[in-house]
């Protein structure tokens, strides 16, 4: 998701372990310096800029699911300067940037998958939530924007590596309509994608579901959509509706071949306000 995007909802958290972890990243600590020694920006612009609000988020109920549920989430944007953001459950801190090319610090949160997700999770060792640790490097000419990440997982709950590629372009309707086209592609590592996608022998012998290790390869592949619409100076009401298409071993998994789909559609609504 780019950094200068209005808000890329991404999975959604499942208990107020995880809701204090994204208002945490929501809120950081200002420990990094800001953009002039003043503590202002030119202009006379605020320091912080913040959207809150809450929305729907229809999606699969685990990776790799044909039955699609729908729940809550909040809606958090925030902007400190030009140095730290927010985007739904990424936090980002400029290290680097030129006006068109930027290196960011970047923290993610993930959501788990539990075993009464869905029946077929049923034997399977649940997925915690957790926090993934990278480097994105973003470039943007006018409404075209792309962005390279590499994602660790920092929180020792799957020791995976994921790398996610964005490619998008912006397209200004009119002052209060904005319409955002975007692909997607990610490739992950063995860990990663054998956390989510595979099923060991003894798992095996207990689901009865065919034993699969997944390796390292391209995992997704997707395109979205996003309207943005600000009816005053203050709100903004976003839909978004994407799918993206499960490659590979995840593909290959009997979680997705079986007992699934590769085809991963999700849809969103949204309303925020402005402070």
């Amino acid at each position: 998701m780019f950094p200068s995007s209005t808000l890329a909802l991404r999975p959604g958290w499942r208990n107020a372990r995880a809701l204090r972890l994204i208002l945490l990243l929501a809120f950081p600590p200002i420990a990094f310096a800001s953009p002039t020694p003043s503590g202002k920006e030119p202009h006379g612009k605020p320091d912080w800029r913040l959207i809150l609000g809450a929305g729907a988020l229809y999606r699969p109920d685990y990776p790799g699911s044909d039955d699609l549920e729908t729940r809550a989430v909040p809606l958090i944007f925030a902007d400190y300067g030009e140095r730290l953001y927010l985007r739904g459950t990424t936090a980002g801190a400029r290290l680097w940037g030129n006006g068109v090319w930027g290196l960011d610090a970047v923290v993610r949160y993930h959501s788990g998958r539990d075993s009464d997700d869905n029946s077929i999770l049923e034997g399977l060792e649940d997925i915690d939530a957790g926090v993934d640790g990278g480097l994105a490097l973003n470039v943007g000419r006018g409404p075209w924007k792309a962005q390279l990440a590499v994602y660790q997982d920092i929180s020792s709950i799957h020791d995976g590596l994921h790398i996610d590629l964005e490619a998008g372009r912006t397209f200004t309707l009119n002052p209060r309509l904005q319409l955002e086209l975007e692909a997607s592609a990610t490739w992950a590592d063995a860990d990663f994608t054998d956390a989510y996608f595979g099923i060991t022998p003894d798992q095996a012998m207990t689901t009865g579901l065919p034993a699969h290790e997944a390796e390292a390869g391209m995992k997704d592949v997707g395109l979205s959509l996003g309207l943005n619409y600000s009816p005053g100076r203050h709100w903004l009401v976003r839909a978004q509706v994407g799918v993206a298409r499960l490659l590979g071993d995840a593909a290959d998994s009997p979680l997705v071949e079986d007992h699934g789909s590769a085809t991963q559609p999700r849809a969103a609504l949204s309303i925020g306000y402005r402070f």
